[in-house]
């Protein structure tokens, strides 16, 4: 009886577990885990995207759920599938939690659902001018800011004028 077959099986399950060789067998296996490879389009999109501005508000997934402007700031919720007595907002420091939970008896079991997102308010708008609104399954909080900004002029220097009587 030989032991070609036993030592050529040997050798496949050596190549199978070592990279180098896995990489010798299939070279574009590695091809196969790089982002750039997978989807061209979507990578040089997302590499060549302008840097969001950081509005302050973290824990956000969607920007359509924020509305910024220097009043207040706002955000949007789809809650449609929890009722008001199962939606809890709070604020903690300087931060809003809003808080989902319910249960569904049926005749084969529960059915539970939980939902909890944390959103950090920026500076100048305090906790306590907070407000939530709940309408058509919509939740929407509005943070107030704490002093308006005031409106102000901004002076023009004319530099054109004092380069002339420079020269």
């Amino acid at each position: 009886m030989s032991l070609v077959p036993y030592w050529l099986r040997h050798l496949r399950n050596l190549a199978y577990r070592d990279p180098i060789a896995r990489a010798l067998e299939d070279p574009f296996s590695a091809f196969a885990k790089d982002p750039f490879f997978r989807d061209p389009v979507k990578f040089i999109r997302q590499v060549t995207a302008p840097i969001d501005e950081h509005h302050g508000i973290e824990g956000i997934y969607s920007d359509s759920e924020i509305k910024v402007d220097g009043k207040k700031v706002e955000v949007h919720m789809d809650v449609q599938n929890y009722t008001p007595d199962q939606i809890q907002v709070k604020t903690i420091g300087n931060e809003i939690l809003v808080e989902g939970k319910k249960e569904i008896k049926r005749e084969d079991g529960w059915t539970r659902g939980h939902f909890e997102r944390r959103f950090l308010l920026p500076e100048g708008f305090p906790p306590e001018r907070v407000e939530c609104h709940l309408d058509k399954g919509k939740l929407k909080l509005i943070a107030f800011r704490s002093e308006p900004i005031e409106e102000r002029n901004v002076p023009i220097q004319d530099k054109s004028s004092s380069d002339e009587r420079a020269k």
